[in-house]
């Protein structure tokens, strides 16, 4: 064997994180996203793909965040992310964020409005954070609390249903998937984003505080 192929071996696995904030139910604030083609059905819509890790092919984006109920704050532990039907970030983690790789990754800027929709408050603007980049990454066999949903009651699940984490899963993942983008999702398990370690630690670096946002380490296997 030789000397560049034992090196190789010998190499440790790259370190991959996991956010569960898309599914927490601790992580919402009570804000309603304007579209640029305001609607309820066009929020729908927009949802959908963003669940698909898609853009909206029809254009629809969103253009502003208003507060509903009677709310009128963010809460210091989601200031800097949190979830309404999306990843919502603060224009400190978007600093982070853009000095990486993210791909066709896109980030909406999003001013705040008071809930009547035209006073806009003292929040300074906030980002959608729409993932598009997929890469395969989870090994759903070697994971902990996932399940493949099977609401027809089939003798299996339908392998294209995506596998779905429970809230104290843990989640084995391919080494391959550190290369590319520092920031993606995986197509076959809902409600999970990842990120790499050098992404992480700049997270970690800037002080960036949201309680919702924690990073979990993946085990990494070859």
């Amino acid at each position: 064997m030789s000397t560049a192929n034992t090196k190789n071996a010998a190499d440790p696995l790259p370190t991959i994180w996991y956010t569960r904030i898309l599914t927490d139910i601790d992580a919402g604030v009570e804000v309603d996203t304007v579209f640029s083609q305001p609607g309820r059905k066009d929020t729908v819509r927009y949802g959908k793909h963003y669940e698909a890790w898609e853009l909206d092919p029809g254009g629809n984006e969103p253009r502003f965040l208003k507060f509903r109920n009677g709310e009128t704050k963010i809460k210091p532990a989601l200031r800097d992310a949190f979830r309404q039907f999306a990843l919502t970030i603060s224009s400190k983690l978007r600093d982070v964020l853009v000095q990486f790789d993210l791909g066709s990754t896109r980030l909406f800027e999003v001013p705040v409005y008071e809930e009547d929709g035209e006073t806009l408050s003292t929040f300074s603007p906030y980002y959608v954070l729409h993932v598009t980049e997929t890469k395969p990454t989870l090994i759903p066999e070697e994971s902990k609390n996932v399940r493949r949903p099977n609401p027809l009651k089939l003798p299996e699940p339908d392998p294209s249903t995506p596998w779905v984490g429970r809230y104290h899963d843990e989640l084995a993942v391919k080494a391959s998937s550190a290369m590319g983008v520092d920031l993606w999702a995986d197509e076959m398990l809902y409600g999970r984003l990842f990120f790499s370690d050098r992404l992480k630690q700049a997270i970690d670096a800037s002080g960036i505080q949201s309680k919702a946002l924690t990073l979990v380490q993946a085990r990494t296997l070859p």
